[in-house]
C-alpha cells in the first residue's frame, strides 16, 4: 500500500519540539548545532514558512525559512533547512517539502527563495539544480566555519549560494520535466574544467582547465563525496580545494551552474556541474 503524505504548515507550538529530534536523526548534528524549537517558531510567528510532512499523524521532515532582504534581490525567502528523517529519505519527500515552499511564497507573492548547498554533494545537486531549477554564481568558501556533525566534520563547509526564481521560465521548464540533452558534448574533454583520473578505483583530480571558451562546461564532481569524506579525509580536501579553484574561476567569468548531470552510461557513474553563460537571470 503506498504511503500517504501530508504536508501542512506548522502552527502549533507543541509540536515544534519534533523540529528538534528530526534534525538529530536527519543530520546526525551534536547539541551545540541545534536549532532550538524556540527560534524556529519566531521566525514562524514573524512571517517566516515552516512546512511539516507528516506520515500517519508522525512527523518525519520539514522545511524552513524566513524572510530576508539583499539589495540585489531585493525581499525573499531564505530556506534554511530542509530534513527528513533516515527512515524515510530518497522517497521524494525532501523535494515535495520544497514544491509546498514554493507554493507557499507564490501565494504570498514572493519571487525568490534562496538557500545554501554543498557543491560537491552530488544527490542535493541534483535535485536543486536539475530537478528544481535553482542557478548558482556565488560560491562562499568556509561559509559556515567548522561544523561537528556527523557529515560536515573535518572538511571546509564551502557552499553555494543559490536562487530559485520560482516564478521564472526555467524553473517551470524543470518542474515540467523539460531538461536539456547534453548527450552531444558530455563525453568531449574540450568542455570539460575538471580532467579527472582512476587511481586504484578512486576518482581523483588530474588536472584544471581555466581557459575553455564554451558557452557550456562541466565541472565533474564525485558521485559520492560523503563516502570520500568518511574514508579519505586528505582526498575529500583535495577535492575542495580543485573544485573551489575552478568553480570560483569561472563564477568570476559570468558563468553560473545552471544545471546537473548524472552520466548513467559511465561505469561508475559520473557527475557534473553545468556551467553556462547567462545573458540575464530569470526573475
Amino acid at each position: 500500500m503506498k504511503e500517504t503524505i501530508e504536508y501542512k504548515e506548522l502552527t502549533d507550538y507543541s509540536e515544534y519540539y519534533k523540529i528538534e529530534n528530526i534534525q538529530i536523526n536527519a543530520w546526525g548534528f551534536p547539541d551545540r548545532e541545534i536549532v532550538p524549537k524556540r527560534i524556529i517558531y519566531a521566525t514562524h510567528r514573524s512571517g517566516g514558512v515552516v512546512i511539516a510532512a507528516y506520515l500517519n499523524q508522525e512527523m518525519i521532515g520539514y522545511v524552513w525559512g524566513w524572510i530576508g532582504h539583499i539589495d540585489s534581490y531585493g525581499i525573499f525567502i531564505y530556506s534554511h533547512h530542509n530534513a527528513v528523517v533516515r527512515e524515510h529519505q530518497n522517497k521524494g519527500i525532501g523535494v515535495q517539502l520544497k514544491h509546498e515552499q514554493r507554493k507557499w511564497a507564490l501565494e504570498k507573492n514572493f519571487k525568490i527563495i534562496n538557500w545554501t548547498f554543498d557543491p560537491l554533494q552530488s544527490k542535493n545537486c541534483y535535485i536543486n539544480l536539475h530537478k528544481l531549477g535553482a542557478i548558482c554564481n556565488d560560491y562562499r568558501s568556509k561559509y559556515w566555519g567548522d561544523m561537528h556533525d556527523e557529515l560536515n566534520i573535518g572538511i571546509d563547509t564551502d557552499r553555494f549560494y543559490c536562487n530559485w526564481f520560482i516564478d521564472s521560465p526555467h524553473v517551470k521548464k524543470r518542474l515540467n520535466r523539460n531538461f536539456e540533452d547534453y548527450t552531444e558534448i558530455i563525453n568531449n574533454s574540450l568542455y570539460h574544467s575538471i580532467k579527472t583520473t582512476y587511481n586504484n578505483g578512486i576518482l581523483k583530480v588530474k588536472e584544471l582547465d581555466f581557459n575553455i571558451q564554451k558557452t557550456i562546461l562541466f565541472a565533474e564532481i564525485p558521485i559520492d563525496f560523503t563516502k570520500i569524506m568518511k574514508s579519505n579525509n586528505e582526498l575529500a580536501k583535495e577535492w575542495r580545494e580543485e573544485t573551489r579553484k575552478i568553480l570560483t574561476h569561472y563564477f568570476n567569468k559570468g558563468y553560473s551552474s545552471m544545471d546537473f548531470i548524472l552520466d548513467k552510461s559511465a561505469n561508475p557513474w559520473k557527475s557534473y556541474h553545468v556551467l553556462g553563460i547567462r545573458e540575464s537571470i530569470d526573475s
